[in-house]
């Protein structure tokens, strides 16, 4: 489909269409896809990335997000997994509504702040490795991991195995289909080639979901965490200034993910533009989310179920 260039290595990768399926993927996948996750991508040694209020916002987010999770289980006493947990702000607001939690992550560096910090359950390897009983658990909760698998199939079938009947798949997605994504190509912030191998629609995601047994039952194009931010950085690199510069420029000074040789020019552009394409982003950013074409997805999807036995 085109070109897209990492803005960590400076290493160029293919997005493309598989014609068998329709999946879009990131070609080619890495053979060790570490070395793309400099030292401070899950942010400084107390697991900070942003400033303070914008950490904090994110907090209570993951609060709310829990809350309405367990409002849709109807029940409170669940048992969750998060799958690629991170810093496990998510993970514990649900065991700070009453949980009994499990987390995932692919490295022990991953995973630190919320075993060390938050002191929260997380076992290391990728979710097909960790073996889990059948429908052991009540919710599977996969923020923004989903595109980081290059073959979601099998990893989503997992998920379907684990969950109880009725059980809730939480699962949020870069939203490849959104006019920000066709509109910026190769500089949509979401595409972050190549530590996103595999990018989605709506329609693709339901099918994947459908086809593992999970029934979509909501959904959401609001993630205010990024949806403004994500349409300024996304214009900026359109503009064809260093990308993702002002996410580097936010990040505090522990949790940089690209070098400090910045174009003193990028710099300053991005300096001048950013409060005027934030005027332009509020509004448009939240009227797509309205009508579901915002840059990120959010689907919860049920395990149905089954049928009773005939007698």
């Amino acid at each position: 489909m085109f070109s897209a260039l990492d803005y960590i290595s400076g290493e160029t990768f293919q997005v493309v269409r598989c014609r068998r399926c329709g999946q879009v993927v990131t070609a080619p996948v890495p053979a060790d896809i570490g070395k793309y996750y400099p030292a401070g991508y899950y942010g400084d040694t107390l697991g900070r990335r942003f400033p303070a209020v914008i950490e904090w916002v994110q907090e209570m987010l993951c609060v709310w997000r829990s809350r309405q999770v367990l409002r849709r289980l109807r029940r409170t006493h669940a048992r969750v997994l998060d799958v690629g947990c991170g810093r496990g702000l998510l993970l514990r607001a649900f065991q700070q509504a009453g949980c009994e939690v499990t987390g995932t992550e692919f490295s022990d560096g991953a995973c630190r702040f919320a075993r060390e910090i938050l002191k929260l359950p997380v076992r290391v390897g990728l979710l097909p490795d960790l073996n889990f009983p059948d429908n052991s658990f009540d919710v599977v909760v996969m923020w923004h991991v989903l595109e980081h698998v290059s073959d979601p199939r099998p990893m989503v079938a997992e998920v379907a195995r684990i969950l109880r009947p009725g059980g809730l798949f939480l699962v949020a997605v870069p939203n490849f289909g959104s006019p920000e994504a066709q509109l910026t190509r190769a500089g949509w912030f979401h595409l972050d080639c190549p530590r996103h191998l595999s990018h989605h629609t709506r329609a693709s995601l339901s099918q994947i979901l459908r086809e593992a047994g999970l029934t979509p039952s909501w959904f959401s194009s609001l993630a205010p965490e990024y949806d403004s931010f994500s349409c300024v950085q996304s214009l900026l690199n359109w503009l064809g200034l260093r990308p993702n510069l002002l996410y580097n420029l936010l990040r505090g000074q522990s949790a940089k993910v690209i070098d400090g040789k910045s174009q003193t020019g990028s710099v300053i552009v991005t300096v001048l533009l950013t409060p005027l394409l934030g005027l332009f982003s509020l509004p448009a950013t939240l009227l797509l989310a309205l009508v579901g074409l915002g840059a990120t997805l959010t689907i919860t999807a049920v395990k149905k179920t089954p049928p009773p036995e005939l007698p």
